[in-house]
This record gives structure tokens, C-alpha cells and sequence, in this order.
């Protein structure tokens, strides 16, 4: 990173104390004035919680929102989210993802074609589901997971294979 984006950085920095935690880096970045920063080329992400990477993202410092795109990987705790597409809802502590979604927790593993994070600590797995924990193997259609109790449930029907 140059001392000219540097300098900029710092003084969005300074004009919103919004920005005090989060650091992006890439390859390269454009700033939008009043309030978007778009990333493109190794770009990463990061506030005190969360470590995002992908290929390119946008996020709006008023919205305090982000769209992360191609090769995303969301880091969360002990947990490890990949997919095409993230969008972050930082104000409202969410995650959106679409397409190809894999999601690995200490014994689990986890795929769907879209998933939606609320509060930083339900994850809701929709459409395709398949999880994999401890030698068995959930599907169905909806699956909501418990990041903070590591609980497993699902309102939907469920076929559950398990093997010795």
C-alpha cells in the first residue's frame, strides 16, 4: 500500500469514527467520495471479528455495508465460511452469502446454495443442504446452526445417513 492511499485511508479515517475498526487491503482501491471503497485483486477485510477475503468488494461507510465477490472466504472464531457471493450487514451483525456456500466448524462441514448469518451467531443453511459431522451426513432444505452452543437444527424434513 502506497503513501498516497495511505493518506487517504487516514483521512476517511478521521471523518468517520465508523472506520476505527475495520482494515481493507488489496491490490488496488478506489475510493468514491462521500462513501464507497471498492477493493479488487487479493482483497482482504477486517474488523474485530471478522477476517474476509475475496477477489473484489465494495462496502459504503454511511450503510456500513459490504458485497464481497469470487473466491470469498469469511473467517469467524473457529469457523471458516467459503462461497461467490458475501454481502455483510455490519450495523444489523449479518452475513448473506449465494452460490456454492461451504461452511467448516471443528467436526463440521457444511454446504448449500445460500446461507444467511444473523446476529453473528445463527447460521441458516438454505436450499441443497448437506452437512457432514462425525462420520454422518444430514440433507434437506433448510438447517440452522448455532455457532455460539455448536446446536444443530432443522424445521424441515431431514434424511440422515449414518455410517460405521
Amino acid at each position: 500500500m502506497n503513501l498516497f492511499v495511505i493518506a487517504i485511508f487516514m483521512l476517511i479515517h478521521l471523518s468517520t469514527s465508523l472506520l476505527a475498526n475495520i482494515i481493507f487491503s488489496s491490490d488496488s482501491l478506489t475510493l468514491e467520495f462521500p462513501s464507497t471503497i471498492i477493493a479488487s485483486g487479493n482483497s482482504t477485510f477486517k474488523n474485530d471479528l471478522l477476517h474476509i477475503s475475496s477477489k473484489q468488494f465494495s462496502y459504503n461507510t454511511t450503510t456500513q455495508s459490504g458485497q464481497f465477490n469470487s473466491d470469498v472466504v469469511v473467517t469467524y472464531k473457529n469457523s471458516k465460511l467459503q462461497g461467490n457471493h458475501f454481502y455483510l450487514l455490519i450495523n444489523d451483525r449479518s452475513i448473506i452469502g449465494k452460490g456454492n456456500i461451504t461452511f467448516n466448524a471443528e467436526d463440521l462441514t457444511a454446504y448449500s446454495d445460500d446461507l444467511i448469518i444473523s446476529n453473528y451467531e445463527v447460521l441458516t443453511l438454505k436450499n441443497n443442504v448437506r452437512v457432514q459431522r462425525n462420520g454422518s451426513q444430514i440433507k434437506t432444505n433448510e438447517l440452522v446452526y448455532n455457532l455460539k452452543t455448536d446446536t444443530i437444527l432443522s424445521n424441515e424434513r431431514v434424511k440422515l445417513t449414518i455410517e460405521d
